[in-house]
């Protein structure tokens, strides 16, 4: 094709990431650059193509939807860029364009500062492929760069995001700051309070929707100065995730979610291990306490069977236990007619695991009345509280400091133990590695044995982590836990109907074998 029948439309791109490290220069540098270009070449110029602030990582852009568009409909039929990154940084969506679109639709390419001209046949032209593999590893390595940084800022305690969690607002003086958002605080306090004392989820849902409390969406709209006739309906998705979040006690968590990738806009759930958690970063909606308690509730609510209203509310639900297969004891509530009474309620408990596998006969059903379970608990529980008050078995409980110092050393002997356990597989790494160098041993070998070690090591480092986690416990909390219990005692003593909650925090487990015996397992130690 002669130069005169090109009619070119020359694209200009940059990204908020090219200003601020002055990668490619400004719009208006590009576009002298390759008016020049078209001058010297005595070219047709017919329009150009404008994305400003735009990441090359998307093809999905204003400025380049519109030449694509001139391209089909043969208004233009040659397209000039500075360079090959301007066209886009995804060396996938690069290579359809430039080795597929635009042949098949008789477009000239020419990328002025890489020598790329698709007319001609150059050494140039033979290197795309990997200059548009280059673009995708800067755009890699950026992404990169910029995550570290964030991840530091939000490890050293500072609020990274462009909207503050739900009960919180930013300083305005600093947008790293965290300050108390009074309007929705309340809200999650009261959604904490509805759940510890016995109010699912569904039902503050509901309770929450029939009140036209705005949604925290809905809430950050109109923080935003977006009005909102509808309030929403409150998801039990939104009060599970509200509950579970240490935020609310002072301990910042970050990176809930996460990208697929640097390219992909989407975002998906982010494990809790991989949550950057920042403990004292802000200021606490509520106290540690309702948190733990809340989260227990969790926990004894994990395994429970089915939905029934009459069995949602008892004050033992999730806490009881097949001593046999350590399933839960699922609970149903059953309709009786007897002559002196008429119409009666009863609920009756059995093993789930049971019921669920009958046929097999892995358990036994370990049938048992509710009331009776509940009045033998309630019993017990008050008679361990009665002998834990008093001053010389609580003085035994948690001034046992002789036992506490034997289990510290214990766990600390066997923190050594594992730190010299992966010194000696480090120096065994060292020698396998030698062996490979001299010939000893093939790549195959070396990888499976080092991969066996370094799999121990991870275990070991696994270990430690919780042995340190339990030596600090013991060293924090003896004190602070020896309160909490004294005080939740005595609020069960002063109690005739004590709340789910309270039992809760009072009761590990309960355990019921296929005789019906039960064994209570307490928070509390009598010595």
């Amino acid at each position: 094709m002669k130069t005169e029948d090109y009619k070119v439309g020359i694209y200009l791109r940059l990204s908020r990431e090219d200003e601020r490290l002055g990668e490619s220069g400004s719009i208006s540098n590009q576009r002298e650059l390759l008016l020049n270009y078209i001058r010297d070449n005595n070219l047709l110029f017919v329009d150009e193509y404008i994305d400003d602030g735009v990441s090359g990582t998307t093809f999905d852009r204003k400025g380049f939807n519109r030449m694509i568009k001139d391209c089909e409909n043969k208004r233009i039929n040659m397209v000039i860029t500075k360079d090959t990154s301007r066209l886009g940084r995804d060396h996938i969506e690069f290579g359809r364009y430039v080795e597929r679109y635009f042949p098949e639709n008789g477009i000239r390419y020419v990328a002025v500062n890489d020598g790329i001209d698709t007319e001609k046949n150059s050494s140039a032209n033979d290197m795309l492929v990997f200059k548009s593999a280059f673009n995708d590893m800067y755009v890699k390595d950026i992404s990169n760069k910029l995550r570290s940084s964030l991840y530091t800022k939000k490890r050293n305690g500072h609020f990274v995001g462009a909207y503050a969690p739900y009960g919180y607002k930013k300083n305005e003086e600093n947008k790293h700051e965290l300050l108390i958002d009074e309007e929705a605080a309340c809200v999650v306090r009261r959604i904490f309070n509805m759940f510890i004392n016995g109010i699912s989820i569904h039902k503050i849902c509901d309770i929450l929707t029939k009140e036209n409390i705005p949604t925290p969406s809905m809430h950050k709209n109109m923080k935003l100065g977006q009005n909102n006739i509808h309030y929403g309906v409150w998801a039990t998705r939104t009060v599970n995730d509200l509950l579970k979040n240490p935020t609310y006690i002072g301990n910042l968590a970050q990176c809930k979610q996460k990208k697929i990738n640097y390219k992909s806009k989407k975002r998906i759930h982010n494990k809790q291990e991989n949550w950057i958690i920042s403990e004292n970063s802000v200021i606490p909606i509520i106290d540690k306490e309702t948190f733990e308690l809340a989260q227990n509730i969790f926990k004894s609510n994990k395994y429970r069977s089915g939905k029934n209203t009459i069995t949602d509310n008892l004050l033992l639900r999730g806490l009881v236990f097949c001593k046999e297969c350590n399933h839960t004891i699922g609970f149903r509530a059953h309709k009786q007619v007897t002559k002196k009474c008429g119409e009666v309620t009863r609920i009756y408990g059995n093993c789930n695991y049971w019921a669920k596998r009958k046929q097999q006969k892995v358990c036994t059903p370990h049938s048992i009345k509710y009331n009776d379970i509940e009045n033998i608990v309630l019993n017990n529980l008050r008679d361990m509280c009665k002998k834990y008050i008093n001053e010389k078995e609580l003085e035994s409980a948690f001034k046992n400091t002789d036992k506490l110092n034997k289990k510290k050393e214990s766990i600390k002997h066997e923190i050594i133990k594992l730190d010299n356990d992966n010194e000696i597989i480090n120096k065994k790494i060292d020698l396998c590695y030698n062996d490979k160098l001299e010939g000893n041993i093939t790549l195959e070998m070396y990888k499976r044995t080092y991969n066996k070690f370094i799999l121990e090591i991870n275990e070991n480092n696994k270990k430690k982590e919780k042995l340190l986690k339990t030596l600090s416990d013991i060293e924090n909390k003896k004190n602070e836990n020896s309160n909490n219990y004294t005080n939740k005692i005595k609020e069960f003593l002063k109690m005739d109907n004590p709340s789910r909650s309270l039992i809760s925090s009072l009761v590990e487990k309960i355990e019921i074998d296929e005789d019906n015996n039960i064994d209570i397992y307490y928070k509390f130690r009598l010595i």
